[in-house]
Order: structure tokens, then sequence, then C-alpha cells
């Protein structure tokens, strides 16, 4: 049970464990899932990683972070921390959620409805605040870019807002993007 104190290692193990049920399935009958599968799959996977992080941010990390000094926020954001960790699994999640969703929609051809319609819309909003509005950003609150107090202060200020939008409309987008596979809200 190594593998466990090994978070690579883990997510390798879960994967072998997803291949050898697969392929149990497979042969006892049943059928290997097809590119829209994978697709929904890797959709939802990726989804979770960016909106788990998102509410992360949103729900912990900034309300922990609010009374802390300018001295230990440097610490906190510096190479290697958890937050720019965090912010990198942020960004990939959101970069992968869009990918697999885009292969999903073409997949989807006539059959996508006014639900997927507005769910994507809200998403590729909300990808897009992450990968010109927050991440930019971000990059002057954690010292990536060279930024002073006052310009920190106000990408600080830019990037929450954006962020809080985003958890706006990810209440209304996860709902329309999981219903949508079970019922319709709009005919």
């Amino acid at each position: 049970m190594g593998f466990l104190m090994d978070h690579k290692k883990t997510i390798i193990v879960g994967f072998v464990l997803l291949a050898v049920i697969l392929g149990a399935g497979v042969g006892s009958g049943g059928s290997m899932p097809d590119l829209y599968d994978f697709s929904r799959y890797f959709h939802v996977l990726a989804g979770i990683i960016w909106i788990g992080l998102l509410y992360y941010f949103n729900f912990v990390q900034v309300p922990s972070l609010g009374g802390v000094t300018p001295e230990t926020k440097a610490d906190i954001f510096k190479e290697g921390s958890i937050v720019r960790r965090a912010l990198f699994w942020f960004r990939m999640g959101a970069h992968s959620t869009l990918l697999f969703g885009i292969i999903l929609f073409a997949s989807l051809g006539k059959a996508i409805t006014v639900d997927i319609m507005i769910g994507a819309t809200f998403a590729i909003i909300m990808w897009f605040n992450v990968t010109f509005i927050i991440w930019p950003n971000q990059k002057k609150v954690i010292g990536i870019v060279e930024a002073d107090a006052g310009a920190k202060a106000a990408a600080g200020k830019k990037a929450l807002m954006a962020s809080r939008i985003n958890t706006l409309l990810s209440i209304p987008m996860l709902f329309l993007m999981f219903s949508s596979a079970h019922f319709q809200i709009f005919n």
C-alpha cells in the first residue's frame, strides 16, 4: 500500500483500477467506451478539479488570507507553494474541461439542447475569466510578475471579482450541464 503515500502513484493506480474494471466489463460481453464516453468522463474529471479548486479558493483560501500580513503572503505565494500548485491545477482543470467539452459538444451534433448551450456559454465565460483575467492578475499578486503594493492590491481585486463571477456562474452551469443528461429544462 506504499503507493498511497505518493499522490502520483495513487492516481496511476486509480487509472489502472479503471482499466481493470473496463477490461472485466468488456470481457463479460459489455462494450468498450467510445470517444464520446471517454470525453464525457475526462470532461467531468477535469471539471471536478477546476470547480473544486474554484470553491477552495473562494470558500477557504481567500477568506483565510484576509488578515494575513504582506510578509506572510510572500511566504505563502513563493515558488513551490500550495497556492502556486493549486493555481496550476486550477488552470489545467479549466483548460482540460474546455478541451473535453469541445469534443463532447462536437460529437453531440443535433442533440445539443438549450440547457447544454447555456451551460457551455457559462463555462466558456468562466474559462475566459481564468485565462485572461484571473491568471494574469494572480501572477502579480503572487509575485511572478513584478508589481508594487498598489498594483498587487488592484490585481487581487480584479482576480477576486472574476473568481466570484465564476463561482456565481458555476451554480447554474453545473446544474444545466449535469441535468442535460437526465432531463431537459427547456424544450
